[in-house]
């Protein structure tokens, strides 16, 4: 690895993003959610990311008394969505969701959603190079992983072994179960 002030996004991004078309409800937006135990779905339209649901956003439409499951995820999404490049340096990552307020940053390249990058992205990039070169073994675990939460319980893709938050073909194979 090189300089850290010279590390990029697509260096620690999440590759594997949660999203829902934009004519679902926000009922599948929150199932997502829970299935996939993130915090945020990102909103399609034509495949092209166009807004976010994040669990602040539900929350504050909870708390005003909205009935939720049926609105249509349009009228609950955060828009427009702020987004960023894959060749953006890891340091103006910070800035930039700090000066926005977000927790979560889409990563678009030529208009297509190609990854998300989130605070527990940072924090492990933060933990990495905080350490290097000599990462402590139980350090080492949390900032390769994909998550850096315990891992304990999380389901598995019986496909292809990935963490079903992780795996694009468990959500395929349960949307088309339903």
């Amino acid at each position: 690895m090189g300089k850290p002030e010279d590390a990029l996004l697509s260096e620690i991004m999440t590759t594997n993003v949660v999203t829902i078309d934009i004519s679902e409800r926000v009922e599948e937006a929150l199932r997502l959610m829970v299935k996939f135990d993130v915090g945020s779905v990102i909103v399609t339209d034509k495949q092209k990311p166009v807004g976010i649901i994040t669990e602040r956003d539900i929350t504050r439409a909870a708390l005003r008394g909205d009935s939720l499951l049926k609105l249509p995820a349009r009228s609950l999404m955060s828009r427009p969505l702020q987004t960023t490049t894959p060749n953006m340096e890891i340091w103006k990552t910070f800035e930039v969701m700090l000066k926005l307020g977000v927790r979560r940053l889409p990563v678009v390249e030529n208009e297509k959603l190609v990854g998300i990058v989130t605070e527990k992205d940072l924090t492990r990039w933060v933990l990495r190079i905080f350490y290097e070169p000599n990462l402590p073994e139980e350090i080492r675990t949390l900032v390769r992983n994909p998550q850096i939460e315990a891992l304990a319980g999380r389901p598995r893709c019986p496909n292809c072994g990935h963490y079903q938050d992780e795996c694009i073909c468990v959500r395929t194979q349960l949307a088309s179960e339903e």
